[in-house]
């Protein structure tokens, strides 16, 4: 079988990737010259996350920094969470994209540089990986993704006090119905970023994470992220059948943008079932529906609380020893996993003194 993916990202090459591997015929086109370049994500993820993608390439030679954990501002309220080894990484994200297309041609797949796809498919079979404003999301007329953020970022020198330490903000004034964040790269450099809900200002957020930290006013480079995934993410259209993946479907983290390690695992799964649009929906949504849906959901509660709001949630979940509790089963991807008896078992113990 023959299937046409746009858009030669993490996610299109996974799935260029899956689907070569089951010797299918596999055309990718990709509207730079170069996949990778502009890079507009940030390159930290879950050292989970990061294993789970392990088969398509060795992340371990793209480690920038070794994350330990996060420091976590509700306002002027801290929350520190730490672990003894990494929980994630710092990596090279445009080598990444770079290496995942490569590896997509050399186990067959043809990969097409410069071709901005505008209707004119090379199969009936399509995987659209082109982003949260997706040609081809709209050429076959999904419902539109109901909600997005802005984020503005770039790497700024900087003597972070733990390297090995994220530092992440949260305040509606600042950073409306998103947040502002500090990820070290190394002893000297830090990626600063802040993002906000349309319609709100980005460009605002901004300015004040620079003015949290007295930095002078820097260019960044802003990125668009869906905040919310598709209610529908394939279809049969005529004789097409059509398949949505990464930004493209919305499989973002809602709580912090991040998409490689959902949009990448969800790719995997439409190179397989790329000609089967209803088994790839229901696959996708069976494995990873519920993280996503408890991602959207504390997203949803954090942007609904007024500053004064969050200062309490803080004080409450110091109160609490959440710190405590997330740094040993704390999941930067899987909130799911992160509750079972373990968390009634620290809530009885804080509260009532059961141990």
């Amino acid at each position: 079988m023959k299937v046409h993916i746009v858009g030669a990202g993490p996610s299109g090459s996974i799935a260029a990737i899956n689907a070569a591997r089951s010797n299918h015929d596999v055309v990718l086109s990709e509207e730079h010259s170069v996949s990778g370049i502009p890079e507009n994500c940030s390159g930290l993820f879950s050292k989970e996350g990061l294993e789970s993608l392990s088969s398509y390439f060795n992340y371990k030679k793209q480690v920038v920094n070794p994350i330990h954990g996060a420091n976590i501002h509700f306002v002027d309220q801290k929350l520190s969470i730490r672990r003894k080894d990494p929980v994630g990484y710092v990596c090279n994200r445009s080598a990444i994209d770079q290496i995942l297309v490569e590896q997509a041609e050399s186990e067959g797949a043809k990969v097409n540089y410069n071709e901005k796809i505008s209707g004119n498919f090379h199969s009936t079979n399509i995987i659209g990986a082109d982003g949260p404003m997706s040609h081809v999301a709209n050429h076959f007329s999904f419902e539109k993704i109901q909600r997005y953020a802005t984020t503005m970022q770039a790497t700024l020198p900087y003597k972070s006090e733990d390297p090995h330490m994220v530092e992440v903000f949260l305040s509606n004034k600042l950073f409306p119905g998103f947040f502002g964040w500090i990820i070290p790269q190394n002893h000297d450099f830090a990626e600063f970023g802040a993002g906000a809900l349309i319609p709100n200002s980005a460009i605002e957020a901004w300015h004040n994470i620079l003015k949290l930290k007295n930095l002078p006013y820097a260019k960044p480079r802003g990125w668009l992220i869906p905040i919310k995934s598709r209610k529908q993410t394939s279809k049969r259209h005529g004789n097409y059948n059509v398949l949505l993946v990464g930004d493209s479907a919305g499989q973002v983290k809602s709580t912090t943008g991040g998409g490689l390690i959902f949009g990448g695992n969800c790719a995997s799964i439409a190179g397989k079932f790329f000609h089967d649009p209803l088994r790839y929906d229901l696959e996708w949504r069976l494995r990873f529906g519920p993280d996503l849906f408890a991602h959207s959901m504390v997203h949803k509660y954090l942007r609904s609380q007024s500053d004064s709001g969050l200062k309490l949630l803080g004080r409450r979940l110091k109160k609490l020893n959440c710190d405590d509790y997330l740094s040993i089963y704390g999941n930067m991807d899987r909130p799911t996993k992160m509750m079972g008896p373990q968390i009634i078992k620290h809530v009885l113990k804080n509260i009532c003194g059961v141990s």
